[in-house]
């Protein structure tokens, strides 16, 4: 057991040291999400579409906190945006990591999930009932029966104006921060 964590912390610290990108594309998407309610990482509720993402800019990925394998990485790319966006954090976009395993991710586990990844205001972690996420993760196309074979993926949503840009694999942080700083931009070409 050991020697498996000290695996996965190994590859896990090298694939985000590196910036590993899988398939760094970026494409807008017709999706259909559901505006269900779920509850953030300090026991907060709100519905995903109109009281989390409302009008904002939001950076969302897929994560569950015993995975020792993509959600890893994917956390260390969200630390490195949340790093990037600095006090545009929480103002001009929002970053949502959704618990892919709502029974075990309970908001106490995220909160301290949120903690050990030093998330600032404006990141939010976020579970459900188990029907609601996975409700959820199929509209975006994303669901698997086995949650440790879930596919590496982020998607950027502007709110305001409901256009959906997904990623697939592990993107550079760049990438993502590039998609974000577009939606930003096209915001204020009006």
């Amino acid at each position: 057991m050991f020697r498996k964590l000290v695996f996965c912390v190994c590859i896990s610290t090298i694939f985000v040291l590196a910036d590993v990108e899988a398939r760094d594309l970026s494409s807008i998407v017709n999706v259909k999400v559901p505006d269900l309610e779920l509850v953030n990482q300090n026991g907060e509720k709100g519905k995903f579409l109109s009281d989390i993402i409302g009008d904002n800019l939001a950076a969302i990925t897929f994560t569950y906190t015993t995975c020792c394998t993509v959600c890893p990485i994917l956390d260390g790319v969200f630390q490195k945006i949340q790093n990037k966006l600095d006090d545009k954090l929480g103002k001009d976009a929002i970053l949502i990591s959704l618990s892919i395993d709502p029974v075990t991710d309970i908001p106490q586990r995220l909160k301290a999930r949120s903690e050990e990844l030093k998330a600032k205001p404006g990141w939010y972690f976020l579970t459900g009932e188990k029907s609601t996420v996975n409700d959820i993760l199929k509209a975006l196309e994303v669901y698997t029966t086995d949650i440790t074979n879930h596919p590496p993926t982020v998607f950027i949503v502007d709110g305001q104006k409901k256009v959906w840009s997904r990623i697939n694999g592990f993107p550079y942080t760049d990438s993502v921060k590039n998609v974000l700083d577009e939606f930003i931009a096209s915001r204020t070409v009006q």
